[in-house]
């Protein structure tokens, strides 16, 4: 069977070489607490605010 045949070869393959990608990194984001929020509304409420705080401060700059 071919090991694109078969749906569970990918396991084996990752097993055998397994690779960590880095994550972008990026700065510019305002700090902010980690916050409970009651609804959905509230918090698309706070992101949009942050969003709009972002792009005021000129966006986020990708350092990698």
């Amino acid at each position: 069977m071919k090991t694109s045949d078969d749906y569970n070869s990918k396991y084996a393959i990752w097993a055998r070489a397994p690779i960590v990608h880095p994550m972008p990194e990026f700065t510019g984001v305002p700090p902010f607490e980690p916050q409970k929020f009651v609804s959905y509304e509230d918090f698309n409420r706070w992101k949009s605010e942050l969003l709009v705080e972002i792009a005021r401060s000129g966006g986020l700059k990708w350092t990698k």
